[in-house]
């Protein structure tokens, strides 16, 4: 075979490699794509399942709604969106001209950054968040394959990774044209990403609706006599009402409604934070209709014998701190701040003094009220409820008796648009 022959032969083996980056680059782009999706759903559609949410370990809105989901203001998805177009347009550049070999060092070294965030964000998962995400790990395949493939093509055209990346450096101070334009190009990619991933972060924000009366509310309980004077009634902002129910269930909505739903929910669910959004969407939209009581209900074997190991195990703690702050006339001000800063709370490990102190509550008469046994009691009396109603897990609203996981069933929301009384 002659020398010409042999190049022929390289260049063309370099090719194939670089068309199974292309191919590959490809593929991660439209895994990332579906990502920001589960990413914008799972964060403003409470009726939203994603195929990969197959279990509380296998969950990929989990992973979605947890704070390493974003990095920088932008999603991460949207990051590895960049990543795979830049990475793309670096092999088929490579691949125009390959006789050159500028690129191909580039090109690796993108594969191991690649590479070495995937480790990362897998370690992240397993260990930080406790959820893997599928999406996610078709991404980790998919970069050790760009990385595999962007190594081969190294090696057909005859070089060491060492000898690739320092002939791109030569190649960069001999004749920087083409560097440029390659870092022309990473520039709009990461431009584009900042652009576009900050209007999806701002879309996504949960805008929810604010704590009607916010500190004005008064959802207090009887307080013991050391912990001072609470507050009692019901108070009003112009559109909606809020107060405390005869068996002291916190309510929120119309006076007189023509739905009542009981909402069971535990302040470290992720899906109970998207169905609390919806709840409050749904009390904007009907104030004259719709009254909601939250009930508690924490998924955390401190105070749910049904719960039999570890599992939320802060949920207890934030349910007390939330019936803490309703004999402050704070109730759904922190059931709100509870839901919005769960995933700060759970990495930063946010104490009860530090999440008062957010809301300026009385940080003493919360220390109080937080060892009552009054305020474990309420609790109890909300987990007993659920269990008679045969309550297994949460987001659960009870309508007429009857339970409904994930979301208020159509049925109610038709009544509700409708203004039908039900049937007796």
């Amino acid at each position: 075979m002659s020398d010409q022959d042999r190049n022929c032969q390289g260049v063309r083996a370099v090719r194939i490699a670089l068309a199974a980056c292309v191919l590959l680059g490809l593929v991660g782009l439209g895994v990332s794509f579906e990502l920001t999706r589960v990413y914008q759903m799972a964060r403003t559609d409470p009726d939203y399942h994603s195929f990969c949410a197959v279990s509380e370990a296998v969950n990929c809105e989990t992973v979605a709604l947890s704070p390493y989901a974003t990095v920088l203001g932008v999603p991460t998805s949207v990051w590895a969106s960049a990543g795979y177009v830049f990475a793309v347009l670096l092999a088929l550049a490579c691949a125009w001209r390959p006789r050159d070999g500028f690129g191909l060092g580039v090109l690796a070294l993108t594969g191991l950054a690649f590479t070495a965030v995937s480790a990362t964000l897998a370690w992240v998962m397993a260990a930080v968040i406790g959820s893997l995400c599928l999406l996610c790990l078709a991404l980790d395949l998919v970069n050790v394959g760009v990385l595999a493939m962007a190594l081969v093509a190294v090696r057909n055209a005859g070089l060491s990774l060492g000898r690739a990346v320092a002939a791109d450096v030569g190649t960069l101070v001999r004749a920087p044209a083409r560097p440029a334009v390659v870092g022309a190009a990473a520039v709009a990619v990461v431009a584009a990403a900042v652009a576009y991933g900050s209007r999806i972060v701002d879309a996504v924000q949960p805008s929810g609706v604010p704590s009607p009366g916010a500190r004005a509310d008064t959802l207090g309980h009887p307080p013991t006599p050391e912990c001072g004077p609470g507050e009692a009634g019901a108070s009003s902002s112009p559109q909606i009402r809020m107060g405390v129910s005869p068996d002291g269930h916190p309510w929120v909505g119309a006076e007189s409604p023509v739905v009542e739903v009981h909402e069971f929910t535990d302040y470290q669910c992720p899906h109970c934070r998207r169905a609390h959004l919806l709840v409050r969407r749904l009390i904007s939209e009907y104030p004259d209709r719709l009254r909601v009581y939250h009930r508690h209900f924490p998924l955390d074997h401190h105070c749910n014998p049904a719960v039999q190991e570890p599992f939320h195990p802060r949920a207890c703690e934030l349910a007390r701190v939330a019936v803490c702050a309703g004999r402050q006339g704070r109730f759904f001000e922190m059931t709100d701040f509870l839901f919005q800063h769960a995933g700060e709370i759970r990495e930063r490990d946010l104490d009860a003094g530090e999440i008062a102190r957010r809301l300026e509550l009385d940080l003493e008469r919360l220390r109080c009220c937080l060892d009552e046994a009054s305020v474990r009691e309420a609790i109890r009396r909300d987990i007993e409820d659920g269990r008679r109603l045969g309550i297994e897990g949460t987001p659960a609203f009870v309508v007429e008796g009857r339970v409904h996981y994930g979301r208020i069933p159509q049925e109610v929301l038709d009544r509700l648009k409708s203004g039908a009384t039900p049937s007796n």
